[in-house]
């Protein structure tokens, strides 16, 4: 099993399952990391897991926000549109519904805004 491979097996449809996983099974898949490290699977310059999962995460949602032919698309808010000039904000997207914390769309929204 290459590292790619192992990789791309734990991070699959991880922007799904991600807001929904809890720490200790985020402590179980690094310590599957780690044991494939120790084991010669990954070479020791592997990412830690969160970093993958937000690199997953990063890449789905811009993807998504820049493909208008993609199928989340049609779920981001529209553009906001706005009348006075203040400092850019990360994305310039407001929500119309109220969405449930865990989902990717809403982590991606409001990913940094503190």
């Amino acid at each position: 099993m290459t590292h790619a491979t192992l990789v791309s097996q734990i991070t699959y449809a991880s922007p799904s399952w991600r807001g929904f996983i809890k720490a200790e099974e985020i402590a179980r898949l690094n310590a599957i990391l780690s044991k494939a490290c120790r084991f010669g699977y990954l070479t020791t310059d592997f990412l830690p897991l969160d970093d993958l999962l937000d690199a997953s995460d990063e890449s789905l949602f811009t993807s998504t926000r820049y493909n208008p032919q993609h199928v989340l698309h049609q779920l981001l808010p529209p553009p906001k549109q706005i009348s006075y000039n203040l400092r850019p904000r990360g994305h310039g997207l407001t929500l119309s519904s109220e969405f449930m914390r865990k989902n990717f769309l809403y982590r991606m929204l409001y990913n940094d805004i503190y």
